[in-house]
């Protein structure tokens, strides 16, 4: 290597050019805009990692932002849908909940029906109609058996008082009983035990008497309970209170003082009879009469002499 005439280096005979486009000591950098960029830094990189980090977050935002927009764009979509699809079920159902009624009227009416047939012709082919009749054999039981015993320690045998005198009273006791604890018979009991007790005592009977207060707890329950199943039954039920015991046949009810039955005739109604509402009532049990004793005939005068 040599020093030319004019004092540079020179390299096998050639004078270097220091603006030569591919010189090592000056390269031009085209721009982003095509222009002319700075030379660069030897000890400097191009672009910095602060502008390089505010590139990315930008980036990222607007594809967040696009991501987001799509999100929206979609879930819009699937609201509409769902409208749609909870309109269309709300049609169905209003029209499913008007077929279901329909088909409850249809049961109700093919259930009415059966359980008249079976009244009609004395037979339990619905469950309703075994479900009053277990009812009215429990309201007979409560009458002939509970009450009967119920109204011993309530009306004890006053001075004086003979053996039927004290029958007809308990009888009439029992009548007011069962208007107290059975009247009406399809709606709940209205009224408490203590208010039935304190009626009774009023009446001048023995309340107080321990036989009494223990047996009424009981009889005032099931009372309740029968009242309360008759009420829950599609058909219900009631005590057939316009009868007139005179007008009665003998087959027609139940003797309460049974050591009458073949002689007696009827004075009062001790317990009415239970009846199935509906267009044609039927009585499931029959009403129980206290029994007066028949006079005895009084023999013909004899026909006068003429």
């Amino acid at each position: 290597m040599g020093y030319g005439s004019d004092g540079f280096d020179q390299d096998d005979g050639a004078q270097r050019d220091f603006t030569a486009p591919d010189s090592r000591w000056f390269r031009r950098q085209d721009g982003p805009d095509g222009r002319d960029a700075a030379p660069a830094s030897s000890g400097r990189k191009g672009v910095s990692q602060r502008d390089l980090e505010a590139v990315r977050q930008r980036l990222r935002a607007e594809i967040a932002a696009d991501v987001q927009r799509q999100i929206e764009s979609a879930a819009a979509r699937t609201d509409r849908r769902l409208d749609e699809v909870l309109a269309a079920v709300r049609g169905l159902s209003a029209r499913l909940e008007a077929v279901a009624r329909n088909v409850d009227s249809l049961m109700d009416a093919l259930r009415d029906q059966g359980v008249r047939d079976a009244i009609d012709g004395g037979r339990a082919t619905s469950d309703f109609h075994r479900r009053h009749l277990d009812l009215a054999q429990s309201y007979g039981r409560l009458v002939q058996q509970d009450l009967r015993m119920l109204v011993r320690p309530l009306c004890p045998r006053l001075d004086g008082e003979g053996e039927a005198e004290l029958a007809r009273r308990r009888a009439m006791v029992v009548g007011e009983l069962v208007m107290m604890l059975f009247h009406p018979l399809d709606q709940p009991v209205a009224v408490s035990q203590e208010d039935i007790v304190a009626e009774l005592r009023d009446h001048g009977l023995a309340t107080g008497a321990v036989q009494f207060r223990a047996q009424f707890d009981a009889v005032f329950r099931r009372a309740g309970e029968l009242r309360d199943g008759v009420a829950a039954l599609p058909f219900t039920a009631h005590l057939d209170t316009g009868v007139d015991p005179a007008a009665l046949r003998a087959d027609q009810y139940q003797p309460w003082n049974r050591e009458l039955a073949d002689t007696g005739r009827p004075e009062f109604v001790v317990a009415h009879a239970y009846v199935v509402a509906g267009d044609r009532p039927q009585a499931l049990t029959q009403p129980i009469v206290f029994l007066a004793p028949t006079a005895p005939a009084v023999p013909a005068a004899p026909a006068a002499a003429s």
